[in-house]
């Protein structure tokens, strides 16, 4: 097996512990926020490369068609092309827990940043018609395969599998035990979960934030946000985002009062 590149990444270290993420500097680069690193210890540290699942959209507006928007996106940590021959995307709907459809990723690479989108979006790399993502509980996963090791009706399996997210659209109640099949830790995510509306869920899309941070076939980093098909992802403009751009506003307002 070829060895894959590996992938320096933005961390600090608190001298009381280990190396730790650094939410701070990760939103320094999604929100492009100045000045937030002040005080922290930042190292350049190296990291694995990998493919993970970092973001879905299942549930998009319906302008021009239903669900016209729909799309999946891979990243693969080395920040580089990588071929992605021998990997397989793989459907399962929560009704039954059974394959429902299988993209054969062989042919295809990412992009020189490392980003691959398949689904219904101007620019994706792989075509998926819209309306065919299914709404939750439903899940979306990463396996080394072909599609034809994933008939319809196939049931969920760990082998082989690299990645894995299952996901809901609101107050679903289907899906029983398709997340313990296949994930390792975290829950059932919900692109309801910014208010619960279904205006909300066609706005935002679901995925990892930092953006490509957590553990393989691991939700707990999984949230609802803006959708950002082929770019890092940015979280919807709440809490900590919003608090930290307040105290910034304050702290010009105040230098401008001096």
């Amino acid at each position: 097996m070829v060895s894959r590149p590996e992938l320096t990444v933005d961390r600090y270290v608190d001298r009381r512990g280990p190396v730790m993420w650094n939410p701070i500097l990760s939103m320094r680069h999604s929100l492009k926020f100045a000045g937030i690193c002040a005080g922290l210890l930042c190292l350049q540290v190296t990291a694995s490369a990998a493919l993970l699942i970092n973001e879905i959209d299942s549930d998009s507006v319906n302008v021009p068609t239903t669900d016209a928007f729909e799309f999946v996106e891979l990243f693969d940590t080395s920040g580089t092309s990588v071929p992605l021959d021998g990997y397989v995307l793989v459907f399962y709907n929560g009704n039954g827990n059974v394959v429902y459809r299988a993209e054969d990723l062989d042919g295809t690479s990412t992009d020189a940043n490392g980003y691959f989108v398949a689904g219904s979006i101007a620019g994706a790399q792989r075509t998926i018609p819209g309306n065919t993502i299914q709404n939750g509980v439903d899940a979306v996963a990463l396996y080394l395969g072909n599609a034809t090791d994933f008939p319809n009706g196939t049931v969920p399996t760990k082998t082989n599998l690299i990645d894995a997210v299952v996901y809901k659209t609101g107050a679903d109640v289907d899906g029983v035990g398709l997340d313990t099949a296949l994930l390792d830790a975290g829950p059932i995510v919900d692109e309801f979960g910014r208010d619960g509306s279904a205006a909300a869920g066609a706005a935002d899309s679901l995925g990892r934030f930092p953006s490509a941070s957590g553990a393989l076939r691991n939700t707990t980093n999984w949230t609802f946000m803006t959708p950002t098909p082929g770019l890092v992802n940015v979280p919807e403009p709440t809490g900590l985002a919003l608090l930290l751009a307040g105290g910034f506003a304050l702290a010009g307002r105040s230098r401008v009062r001096r």
